[in-house]
């Protein structure tokens, strides 16, 4: 099948199929026309489009597992948070952002390091002040006590018997999916 001829971008005569100065998107009948193009302001926001595109398939590509991971839990921790913003603190009970650095954190009953099985599990994840978060350790007893007043007791400790960590553990595709439904979710939540 014969390639059909397309027209110059810029000064619109026809241009061979096999011409050099053809790309997938715009032909051009010479390099003069192609550098006029490039200097105009279309032309311009053309390659600074295409160039973006480029540079963000690039860095997508520089990614590692360790990556997916940190991307897959900020858009988890960032749900967990606007999800239980109308609440208080799951350890203390602190409705108010404390003086230990403000704001709060997306606090795990379990935590990621013991027990990364529960790292993406909603039960496990809460909010919680930085106070207890970070300088109390979870405060993990007070933490209990009102979890099972949040989730019941049996939920509780059906999350403390989760003990066998997965085999293949998560892979780049499981996290890129992680990533995209707890960012869809925290859109939706926001919408409300």
């Amino acid at each position: 099948m014969k390639a059909a001829n397309r027209r110059c971008k810029t000064c619109r005569k026809k241009v061979p199929a096999d011409s050099a100065f053809i790309s997938q998107l715009r032909a051009f009948c010479s390099f003069e026309c192609l550098s006029q193009f490039t200097k105009s302001d279309k032309g311009k926001k053309t390659i600074a489009k295409s160039s973006l595109a480029e540079l963000r398939e690039r860095k997508q590509k520089l990614l590692t597992k360790s990556d997916y991971m940190k991307l897959a839990q900020a858009a988890f921790n960032a749900y967990v948070r606007i999800r239980d913003k109308d609440l208080a603190c799951i350890s203390c009970g602190n409705f108010t952002e404390d003086r230990y650095g403000g704001g709060w954190d997306c606090g795990h009953y379990r935590s990621v390091g013991s027990a990364p099985q529960c790292r993406f599990n909603l039960w496990n994840a809460h909010k919680q002040c930085v106070k207890c978060n970070r300088y109390l350790s979870g405060n993990i007893t007070e933490y209990r006590k009102r979890l099972i007043e949040k989730i019941t007791v049996e939920k509780v400790q059906l999350l403390e018997s989760i003990n066998e960590v997965k085999s293949q553990r998560f892979n780049i595709d499981y996290l890129k999916r992680i990533r995209n439904i707890f960012n869809k979710k925290k859109r939706k939540v926001l919408q409300r």
